[in-house]
């Protein structure tokens, strides 16, 4: 079954906006009662019983420690019973199977499977700290999305995620699981940008006729550098900006790269006109149209997402945008050049197009337009005037990815991005933990690295991870 697509709150999907509404929860209705069958006829595996007939100690046993897994935490008193009446339900007139199969359909509709509770002990403070099964929750759904493992949760019954130095040992421990923490990594960074969008962006076949059957590659070129970065190098956001490098299957290498070779291994950018993960196919083709690049596109999201510097919606300052036509005759800088021609727009623009007309050496598939549109030479130069240390003067979007790569504004408005994230939450509300966390972040020795394990560290360890502001 597709569940609908989940909410988004600063570009990221793990957040507090999330809602079980009707048409959700009525899938979630569908799949439950799918799995209580399938626990029903798994019955005896999954909660057997040596008495005969089975008994109802036998189903309690089972719900407190099948519900101990599902609910994250031991079950209350009245949970308990409440599902042994469920027990009943289904079990009356019928066989143990029955009730057990309905106790499980009932579990995985619950509240307490289904929400992340962050309600301490239920003592009443501002701030509350979260009791120990929560921050056990917290730190496994943070690191490998995933609820915790026996490990975590005797840990966190010891008291010993109490401390920073007990999260960090097990947040360090859960970085080294593999595939689920690498997941973890690659949705945080393919979301940060926007890019794990590639795999439902659609290009128009008359234009870009080679899209469709490159976009796999496209979306497996992005991972595969990603877990490079990550796990096979520095882990740093100047690399993920700067590399000069990617891993392309051959047939993104060769057949849209122009290069020789391919495979699992780095393959050289050298000459490409190309650095780091924004002069990739992917996020290249994102922030584009269908059929003609988007240089507004592209520049709005290197201002939001790598600088902090977004700017004013031109819904919000009362503006009625008008693309410019197509011309045939000339190069899409020249057609936007209107922009900053109005006064009404250039205001916001200089910095827009200033950023996106960088990348204008690429199409809106991210193929090379090799110095020319339209009959005409392409220009990428720039000035750029943003109140950033990456003001100065670009040839195009290889100098610029470097300079980003090199940045302490990129590093920090990464950190900003992370921490929401992390915290699955943004916003005005919870700007005092951001700048608290940025502060924290910045104290450590490795932040200017722009290591992404070390901000997430920073994080574990200090207490905003472990108290919540009550609501």
């Amino acid at each position: 079954m597709t569940f609908p697509p989940d909410a988004r709150q600063d570009g990221f999907t793990r957040n507090d906006a999330q809602r079980v509404d009707p048409v959700f929860a009525k899938q979630v209705a569908a799949v439950a009662a799918a799995l209580g069958e399938n626990a029903k006829s798994r019955a005896d595996e999954l909660a057997p019983c040596a008495d005969t007939p089975a008994t109802e100690a036998c189903a309690q046993s089972f719900i407190e420690s099948f519900g101990a897994r599902a609910y994250r935490r031991a079950l209350t008193t009245d949970e308990t019973e409440g599902l042994l009446a469920v027990y009943r339900v289904g079990a009356d007139g019928s066989t143990y199977a029955d009730g057990i199969g309905l106790v499980v359909e009932a579990m995985l509709q619950s509240a307490g499977f289904l929400y992340e509770t962050e309600i301490g002990d239920g003592t009443k403070f501002d701030p509350i700290i979260l009791a120990p099964h929560e921050l056990a929750s917290s730190l496994s759904f943070l690191i490998i999305g995933q609820p915790p493992d026996a490990e975590l949760i005797q840990k966190a019954a010891d008291g010993a995620l109490a401390t920073p130095e007990g999260r960090e040992e097990q947040a360090w421990r859960l970085m080294g699981t593999g595939d689920p923490a690498r997941f973890t990594m690659l949705r945080i960074v393919r979301e940060w940008l926007g890019i794990d969008r590639i795999s439902e962006t659609a290009k128009d076949s008359t234009v870009y006729g080679a899209f469709e059957a490159l976009r796999p590659h496209m979306v497996a070129e992005v991972d595969g550098f990603i877990n490079e970065v990550i796990s096979g190098s520095t882990g740093t956001i100047g690399e993920l900006l700067g590399a000069d490098y990617t891993i392309a299957s051959p047939e993104l290498a060769t057949g849209f790269y122009g290069l020789t070779g391919g495979g699992a291994d780095r393959l050289s950018l050298t000459g490409t006109g190309r650095r780091g993960i924004l002069n990739q196919s992917a996020f290249l083709s994102v922030y584009a149209h269908a059929s003609e690049s988007a240089p507004v596109f592209r520049g709005v999201a290197v201002l939001r997402r790598v600088l902090c510097k977004p700017p004013d919606s031109p819904a919000a300052l009362n503006i009625d945008v008008i693309p410019p036509a197509p011309d045939p005759s000339l190069t899409t800088r020249d057609r936007f050049g209107q922009h900053v021609a109005d006064p009404m727009c250039a205001g916001c623009h200089s910095n827009i197009d200033g950023v996106g007309f960088t990348f204008e050496n690429f199409d809106g598939m991210g193929s090379s337009r090799n110095g020319m549109e339209n009959g005409q030479a392409v220009n990428t130069a720039t000035t750029l005037e943003l109140v950033s240390d990456v003001d100065g003067t670009y040839a195009n979007s290889e100098e610029l990815a470097l300079a980003l790569s090199q940045s302490a504004d990129v590093r920090a408005c990464f950190a900003r991005h992370l921490f929401h994230a992390m915290t699955a939450t943004s916003g005005n509300a919870v700007q005092p933990s951001e700048d608290s966390y940025v502060t924290a972040w910045r104290a450590d020795a490795s932040a200017e690295s722009g290591n992404i394990a070390s901000a997430i560290l920073a994080y574990v360890r200090s207490p905003i991870f472990a108290y919540r502001r009550a609501q």
